[in-house]
């Protein structure tokens, strides 16, 4: 079952992000015709960087859209011809100042599949070398390291309540429990 593009129209491109909106006409399988949003948007990667005593290094930083401050995982956005590995690598000293050794891909997902052609690599990172302060401070206000447990509450009382980050923790301390066999 699929949808037949028949007209695109550009309605917003923004140079700064790299990204574009467009209102699509498509033609559905029953012949009716109808508009579709798409988002035109770079991959990105997210990190969810382990240390040697098992705690979770996060950020946070002021997010526009909801008006608020929140704590995630750190992400960005893939540049052109930069694969997802070098990128959270990149990304990942940017925001706090440190690197990483070793890279596990937990998942891939489409975050807003029903409007955005963005695809989102998450990886388990180990093996982390503390240098110290954020490169990113304009984008960056804080460090924090945090343990299970103050994960946990902090997921319970919507602390944390960003999408990749949850889904990142969830695939994260779900591979831990899973049983062999």
């Amino acid at each position: 079952m699929m949808e037949k593009e028949k007209k695109q129209r550009t309605v917003a491109t923004i140079h700064a992000r790299s990204f574009s909106v467009s209102l699509d006409e498509v033609k559905l399988p029953s012949g009716r015709v109808t508009e579709r949003i798409r988002v035109e948007h770079p991959d990105a990667a997210a990190l969810v960087p382990i240390l040697d005593d098992g705690r979770i290094i996060f950020i946070k930083q002021y997010r526009y859209s909801i008006h608020e401050e929140t704590l995630e995982i750190p992400a960005g956005k893939i540049d052109p011809n930069e694969d997802p590995e070098a990128c959270i690598r990149r990304e990942f000293e940017e925001e706090t100042g440190n690197t990483v050794k070793n890279l596990e891909l937990l998942l891939k997902y489409v975050p807003a599949i029903g409007y955005s052609s963005e695809v989102l690599y998450i990886y388990k990172g180990t093996g982390i070398i503390q240098k110290g302060v954020p490169l990113s401070s304009d984008e960056i206000s804080q460090v924090e390291i945090l343990s299970f447990n103050e994960i946990r509450s902090y997921i319970s009382t919507g602390i944390i309540k960003d999408g990749k980050t949850l889904i990142a923790l969830y695939t994260l301390y779900s591979n831990c429990f899973e049983k062999d066999g």
